[in-house]
């Protein structure tokens, strides 16, 4: 993510997240927070999006739904509040186990060998995001000129990366909308950070499950970063991973 970043975006995000972490830090102040920060970030990108190169993403396109997805504490929070809103609270129970199934299955794994192995996210249904208007900033900053080579990386990562480091084939994921997206998230990051709060890095599926079955325990405002421990994303080999280890079976 480092390598893709725009400092002015950085710094906006970044003021701007200090400023509304003045007028609260409990959980819903940082919901409001993760609002905050998409909604600025997504005028920023539609602003620039017609001077970008055409993209082919579309409703029901998800072959880049089976890879680690970076996200802080606020985007988590944020995303548990929709399900809550959205979803009927007996289907909470189910969504929390197949959540835990996910997690127990991508524990470790890199988007490598999730692409390999086609490990998706948990929130994916037939192909489609059932969180997609709460989807964090990294699911909102990818996008593809050509569908076909995002199912390529999917079906023959192997061979698709090798074309690209050879130069016989060119990626074709656009750089503005991850630049300022990784930005964003980056200088939300720091904020939390410098406020002494969690401006830690999970991965979606893996802290999603820790906090479902938090919800379902009625303890979700007792939980702390040391709780999410499992979800956080570490450098493995030059790529993120989450822990090997996960919550009980």
């Amino acid at each position: 993510m480092k390598h893709l970043i725009e400092p002015a975006t950085l710094e906006a995000i970044f003021c701007d997240s200090k400023a509304q972490l003045a007028k609260g830090k409990d959980q819903n102040h940082l919901v409001e927070l993760a609002d905050t920060v998409i909604n600025i970030t997504d005028a920023l990108w539609a602003e620039l999006e017609s001077e970008q190169p055409h993209h082919a993403c579309h409703k029901g396109c998800s072959w880049c739904c089976h890879q680690n997805v970076s996200v802080t504490w606020p985007e988590l929070l944020k995303v548990l509040s929709y399900i809550v809103k959205m979803k009927d609270k007996k289907n909470i129970p189910s969504l929390a186990k197949r959540m835990k199934y996910q997690f127990q299955k991508i524990a470790g794994k890199s988007s490598n060998q999730r692409l390999d192995e086609k490990l998706a996210c948990a929130f994916l249904e037939g192909n489609r995001c059932t969180i997609h208007s709460a989807r964090p900033l990294q699911c909102r900053g990818g996008f593809s000129e050509k569908k076909q080579y995002c199912r390529d990386l999917l079906e023959d990562r192997t061979a698709t990366q090798s074309k690209i480091r050879k130069r016989t084939r060119v990626g074709k994921y656009l750089v503005a909308p991850k630049m300022i997206y990784n930005s964003a998230q980056l200088g939300l990051s720091h904020a939390l950070d410098d406020e002494n709060l969690d401006g830690n890095m999970y991965e979606l599926t893996a802290a999603m499950a820790i906090l479902m079955e938090r919800l379902n325990s009625n303890s979700l405002n007792e939980i702390t970063p040391n709780d999410l421990a499992p979800a956080l994303l570490t450098k493995s080999k030059n790529e993120y991973v989450t822990r090997t280890s996960c919550i009980d079976k």
